[in-house]
């Protein structure tokens, strides 16, 4: 997918139209201003730091450029070519190594507008940014980007919760690898499972061992479902309390292939955050004979009893 590169530079003064959202004061703009290199505090001087300092990237290479030329010039009299690719090579890097910190910082920010910090949010930590920092800058392709800026957003909502080695667990994704997973993560539940017949399209052999041999999951474990006396089972799949029912045959074991997410695994599932599919588990589901109904909804847990109020409801047969 290819950006326009007036997009790629004006994304952040068209989605802060008439001044920086609230929600990137404090901590959580710090994180963003130091990300695209921008060395202010957001929204405080945004007007003149951050959009100024978006608009002048070309002219502030250019003067790079003019400055590293001068330099080389009284160092480089003798050998002046190897001089000038070295230059080259610098220059280049950097603006690739920006450039995909944009990208990333993007991807944040539409984060943080949909799902704000909490107002007394410290946000990401120096130490963590600097970790952080090195990873995103060689995030090269959009699947990279989103899940790192997913996991900046998710750092300043609730600082420390994103590790060392999820960072570097994302950052050792080639591309292929971060499409498979992208389709995993609607599979994905509370408790770190991957319901393996959820998963559109299927995943073949080949593909479930390659995201083994990544590190996000081990496989051939099982999601065992166990209805209870009178037929029924109630199960969360996220925490804003989203989940599924399944009624049957008393005491029956609703047994489903799955994966067991590694902690890295867990850690993106939870912080990028997919809608989970029950209409490809209610298709599942219901094609076992000890199931005859399936319903899913927002769970609610009171007096010690569970139950899907308002559930959405599928039955074996039904279209």
């Amino acid at each position: 997918m290819t950006e326009n590169k007036d997009e790629s530079q004006d994304w952040l003064a068209r989605i802060t139209d008439g001044g920086l959202p609230q929600v990137l004061a404090g901590p959580a703009g710090k994180a963003i201003s130091r990300l695209i290199g921008a060395g202010v505090e957001i929204p405080a001087a945004y007007r003149e730091g951050i959009a100024q300092g978006i608009r002048d990237k070309s002219e502030a290479r250019s003067q790079i450029s003019k400055a590293i030329a001068k330099q080389a010039a009284s160092i480089a009299i003798d050998d002046p070519e190897v001089m000038q690719r070295a230059m080259h090579n610098m220059l280049a890097r950097s603006y690739r190594t920006q450039k995909n910190k944009d990208a990333v910082a993007k991807v944040a920010v539409e984060d943080l507008i949909d799902c704000p910090p909490a107002v007394d949010s410290e946000g990401p930590s120096d130490d963590w940014m600097t970790k952080f920092e090195r990873y995103a800058e060689d995030a090269s392709s959009d699947e990279l980007r989103a899940m790192f800026g997913k996991l900046l957003a998710g750092e300043a909502r609730e600082p420390g919760t994103i590790s060392q080695s999820t960072m570097h667990f994302v950052s050792m994704l080639d591309g292929e690898t971060a499409k498979l997973i992208e389709r995993v993560l609607p599979s994905c539940i509370i408790g770190g499972i991957a319901v393996f017949e959820t998963i559109i399209p299927k995943l073949s052999v080949a593909e479930i061992s390659f995201i083994e041999q990544a590190g996000f999951w081990s496989a051939d474990k099982s999601y065992i479902v166990n209805l209870d006396s009178q037929g029924v089972a109630i199960k969360l799949v996220d925490s804003a309390y989203n989940g599924f029912a399944i009624r049957g045959i008393p005491n029956a074991a609703i047994r489903f292939k799955a994966g067991l997410l590694s902690r890295a695994g867990a850690d993106l599932a939870k912080i990028v955050n997919r809608p989970f599919d029950f209409e490809a588990l209610a298709d599942e589901a219901l094609q076992r004979d000890d199931v005859t109904n399936f319903y899913y909804g927002r769970v609610v847990q009171e007096d010690n009893t569970t139950s899907i109020p308002h559930p959405t409801e599928r039955v074996k047969g039904a279209m």
